[in-house]
């Protein structure tokens, strides 16, 4: 299976089929929320232009190429879900590849100036990213579907997505070989399933056997130096989505926090889960979050 470097290439460097031969493109933007309203004519278009087919043709359905084979879509609420899911930043490679065609195919964009279009109206956000992997690589949920066919996955909330995976107890508890999943905590130490007023959400993954026992001021992050606390700290290499940057991959350097009593600390309300103080290398910040291995 891809490992998550692999799986961001495969938003990085997106073959989209037609006709007349495919075009390379990338999903470089972060985006998060409703689709804007050029998304919302092509989805409705291509909804319209379905149902006006199945009307005449009850057994109409629509096949497309993904991934360079023939997906065919009998029901017009699996195409629907993956239009949205693309537009509105949860979209699996797949259902980026087939919003991509269909805004050529309809007149919306040209081949030429595909990639422009999907900058301007496709992104993926921090658990698009994140949910599509666990569920239709790494099969966490027990059923691999195809992308749209799954009302949820991308969409899970952040503390759900956390409490699906092993919680990591300490740094010992960290092995090189796992995939780790990390949540961002807010106030009163607690996961923030989702963005609100009062809390930002975020979530990341580890690549599995990209993992440094001690970090060092060295070129670890881009060649900038590292703040004195970090040095000596295990470090992680992660993979996201995140604000600004879009698809972008860091070392991240992991401290346990502990309280008082030198105990670590734990997640309100999940004491299995820990507190673990982390320099981000992506944005360069100390912050908290907390760790899940699979």
């Amino acid at each position: 299976m891809p490992s998550p470097v692999e799986y961001a290439d495969q938003y990085r460097k997106m073959s989209v089929n037609f006709d007349d031969g495919a075009v390379t493109i990338g999903i470089n933007s972060y985006h998060e929320g409703v689709w804007d309203n050029e998304a919302d004519k092509l989805i409705d278009k291509v909804v319209d232009d379905f149902n006006t087919q199945k009307k005449k043709t009850p057994t109409f359905s629509l096949t497309v190429k993904v991934n360079g084979s023939p997906v065919i879509f009998r029901d017009v609420s699996t195409l629907r879900r993956s239009l949205q899911y693309a537009f509105e930043g949860k979209g699996s490679p797949e259902d980026c590849q087939v919003a991509a065609q269909m805004a050529v195919l309809k007149g919306k964009t040209t081949k030429a100036n595909l990639q422009k279009y999907c900058d301007d109206h496709m992104g993926l956000d921090c658990t698009g990213f994140v949910g599509n992997y666990l569920w239709y690589v790494q099969g966490v949920a027990g059923v691999k579907t195809w992308p749209g066919e799954n009302k949820i996955a991308s969409n899970e909330t952040i503390d759900t997505i956390l409490y699906r995976t092993q919680p990591v107890s300490g740094l010992e508890d960290l092995n090189p070989g796992d995939l780790h999943v990390l949540g961002l905590l807010g106030p009163h130490d607690k996961i923030v399933g989702k963005d609100s007023a009062a809390a930002h959400a975020h979530i990341v993954m580890s690549q599995p056997g990209k993992f440094t026992p001690m970090m060092f001021i060295t070129n670890f992050f881009s060649g900038s130096h590292l703040p004195a606390d970090s040095w000596g700290r295990p470090g992680i290499w992660c993979v996201e989505s995140t604000g600004g940057m879009g698809l972008t991959e860091s070392w991240y350097a992991v401290a346990e926090e502990k309280d008082a009593k030198g105990k670590i600390k734990s997640v309100q309300g999940k004491p299995a889960f820990k507190v673990f103080k982390i320099y981000r290398g992506s944005k360069k910040q100390w912050l908290y979050f907390t760790i899940g291995a699979l």
